[in-house]
């Protein structure tokens, strides 16, 4: 496994977690809908912003490595130009005229996707710990019954 395949797991992996990581921030400070709605909004933004901040990181580098292919900085690549061109010019080339599906889905795609999947993981996490902390007022509520009972009796 290459370091840049690693990276990119490390990134699916903090994509993944963001809901989470916000909810449990959230959650201790604001209740009810006005909470549930703060992280759904942060996590699915901190989801997407990571995401086009990477394709617009990747967009400028590629915009940096196409550049000095017009050797004599007249616009236009000449057969001539082209033929100095390197294996990675060359990849790099065809990698910023074939990126359309990446800037499609980087800028329209994803941020629907992580806004559904931070609605989901939100909605869960929301009701799992509320029906916890429900659970958990009954029970208290049940043992004290207001009358003192003796030392060892149920």
């Amino acid at each position: 496994m290459t370091f840049g395949q690693l990276i990119q797991i490390a990134i699916l992996i903090a994509l993944l977690s963001v809901p989470v990581v916000v909810c449990f921030g959230i959650k201790k400070r604001f209740r009810g809908v006005k909470g549930f709605a703060l992280a759904f909004v942060i996590s699915a933004g901190l989801m997407s912003a990571t995401v086009i901040v990477l394709w617009l990181g990747y967009d400028w580098y590629l915009d940096q490595q196409i550049a000095p292919l017009d050797r004599n900085g007249d616009g236009v690549w000449t057969p001539d130009e082209e033929v100095t061109w390197t294996k990675e010019d060359k990849r790099n080339m065809d990698a910023y005229f074939g990126d359309s599906g990446r800037n499609v889905f980087a800028a329209i795609i994803f941020p629907a996707l992580s806004a559904a999947y931070s609605l989901a993981v939100v909605t869960i996490y929301w009701l799992f710990t509320t029906a916890k902390q429900r659970q958990g007022k009954h029970c208290s509520t049940r043992r004290s019954s207001g009358t003192p009972q003796k030392r060892g009796a149920p």
